[in-house]
């Protein structure tokens, strides 16, 4: 009884010292478009943290891609997507704290499929909590 006490405690701790991110990659628009809130709202993801390794999934439109995240420090991370396909993309990026746990993270993603793929800058908007 003892041993289960201490695990359930152990496991309360472990879940109170992480935290979720909801996270929404802004996209471009298409050729002629306009910027609008779809383009906020098309790869929008939520992620279970803990320490400096978070998980999650992310919308890619009608398509699920998963995504990992290793944060190296408070600001910079490396991270990596998979969709639906098994196409792999890995990337950089650096969060900047905007206002208390709303942060914007310019990052830099390369699709490793592409052999001629020159990688894209792409932004978030991460909140925290």
């Amino acid at each position: 009884m003892k041993n289960i006490l201490i695990v359930v405690l152990s496991l309360m701790t472990s879940v109170a010292s992480a935290q979720f991110m909801v996270t929404s990659m802004v996209s471009s628009p298409a050729d002629g478009e306009e910027m609008s809130l779809d383009n906020l709202t098309d790869n929008i993801g939520v992620m279970y943290s803990m320490d400096k390794i978070s998980a999650g999934i992310m919308m890619n439109g009608d398509d699920y891609n998963l995504v990992a995240r290793y944060a190296f420090g408070d600001k910079l991370f490396a991270y990596g997507l998979m969709t639906e396909e098994e196409e792999i993309s890995l990337g950089v990026g650096y969060a900047l704290n905007v206002w208390s746990e709303l942060y914007i993270e310019p990052s830099y993603l390369l699709d490793m499929e592409s052999e001629d793929s020159e990688g894209e800058l792409k932004l978030s908007l991460t909140y925290k909590f």
